[in-house]
């Protein structure tokens, strides 16, 4: 250091005291900065492989509609029919009033589905903040889903039916012991059979005439919905080889069975479901005022002044469909004469037929009356085409014995479909 020019010992000197002020300077504290920067979001993209794309709220809500509230103020319930449950105490458990309750039996009338529900049934109410009844839809079956609407003080009913797809199955077989037996082993149904031997009663004894080695095949037609069979059929052909004789039936399309030569296997119908000298007091009428709700409501049948006790006959072969009470229609009966005709009787002071029984026509079915809502004693009758009713006492029957000639080529054509479909080239 002592050897150092003079010019550089100062020079470090002021170095050296620069360094010792800088050193002993306050900290300048560090400021922070924000970056700002624009984030894009992706374009929605729709996944085409297994994955769910998400969906969006609306769609969830009407999934899980209970998860999120009802802003408008409408109560969706929806249920499922149980044993013991009726539309009343239904009506009694949501609070809702007497008076809907009437009039929703009312617009039922048309239908007669509510006063007997059947257990699984679905049922959905949508229910207003004032507790009042807006809509009630009940899930008949498969096939059947019926609304009714409140429209300003009264409700609309709406039978919404799924056609589904009708399928043909063959069953045949060779008796062994009973024919009853040897159908069933076969695949057909109890209520299949008793349309065969409904069908072929006046031709075959079947408790005497059929042997061991007779033989027997069947068409049946079945309907599907959705992919899922939905317990409705209807036997279209029928072949017995009974020894040395051939018995056949075909079903025509007014709901009766010929034989392969066009001649019927069942009575004609009968135009009127009464007997003797009778006045008819309503009409069929599409705008007939009602007599106690005064409204303008269609008379779907015909009104017959009978007094109480009259007996009322089955118009034409058929099974029982329904059968019980309905407040607006009292003790009532339905039946099906085929896919196509249904008839119904109603204000019955009683009914001497069950659920699901076939009868003849002729059959003594029950008696009329004055229930359910009923200005008098009378018996009110339905005829109805395909679920929609038409005017009894102008609709054409077949009242013959034997096919029209205008329907002959007609039927012809199906004998000889079903014939192919069942394997006979030749009777």
């Amino acid at each position: 250091m002592n050897n150092l020019p003079r010019k550089h010992f100062f020079a470090l000197i002021l170095l050296f005291v620069f360094l010792l002020v800088v050193s002993l300077l306050p900290m300048q504290p560090k400021t922070k900065k924000t970056i700002y920067r624009s984030l894009e979001l992706p374009k929605r993209v729709v996944v085409q492989d297994e994955h769910a794309a998400a969906e969006p709220l609306a769609a969830i809500k009407d999934e899980y509609a209970k998860v999120f509230p009802d802003f408008s103020g409408n109560k969706e319930v929806e249920f499922e029919v149980s044993e013991g449950d009726s539309l009343s105490n239904i009506f009694e458990r949501e609070s809702l009033s007497a008076a809907a309750l009437q009039l929703l039996l009312e617009a039922d009338k048309e239908h007669l589905r509510l006063a007997n529900l059947i257990p699984g049934q679905r049922i959905k109410l949508l229910i207003g903040p004032d507790n009042n009844l807006l809509s009630l839809k009940v899930f008949l079956d498969l096939a059947n889903t019926l609304t009714f609407t409140l429209k300003e003080d009264q409700y609309d009913a709406f039978l919404e039916t799924k056609a589904g797809k009708w399928r043909t199955s063959l069953y045949q077989g060779r008796i062994i012991g009973s024919f009853y037996r040897t159908a069933k082993a076969s695949g057909l149904t109890a209520g299949q059979i008793q349309q065969v031997s409904v069908a072929l009663q006046d031709k075959i004894n079947f408790n005497r005439q059929l042997y061991a080695g007779d033989t027997f095949r069947v068409l049946v037609s079945k309907q599907y919905i959705d992919g899922q069979y939905s317990s409705e059929s209807e036997v279209l052909a029928i072949l017995i080889k009974n020894r040395n004789k051939i018995y056949t039936a075909f079903l025509h399309e007014d709901g009766r069975y010929y034989d392969e030569n066009r001649q019927g296997l069942s009575k004609a119908y009968r135009r009127f479901p009464v007997n003797g000298n009778f006045r008819i007091s309503s009409s069929f009428n599409r705008k007939r005022l009602h007599p106690i709700t005064k409204r303008v409501k269609p008379h779907n049948g015909t009104d017959f002044a009978v007094s109480t006790g009259t007996k009322v006959y089955a118009i034409g072969d058929g099974v029982v469909l329904r059968a019980g009470y309905h407040p607006a229609a009292g003790n009532y009966i339905v039946m099906q004469h085929s896919r196509k005709y249904t008839t119904r009787y109603l204000h019955l002071s009683k009914i001497l037929v069950r659920k699901g029984q076939r009868l003849e026509r002729g059959t003594v079915i029950g008696k009329s009356g004055n229930t359910g809502r009923s200005t008098g004693a009378h018996l009110h009758y339905e005829f109805q085409i395909n679920n929609r009713p038409v005017d009894a006492m102008k609709v054409e029957l077949p009242l013959s014995t034997a096919v029209s000639k205008k329907d002959e080529s007609i039927f012809d054509k199906k004998r000889d479909l079903y014939l192919q479909e069942m394997g006979i080239n030749d009777i």
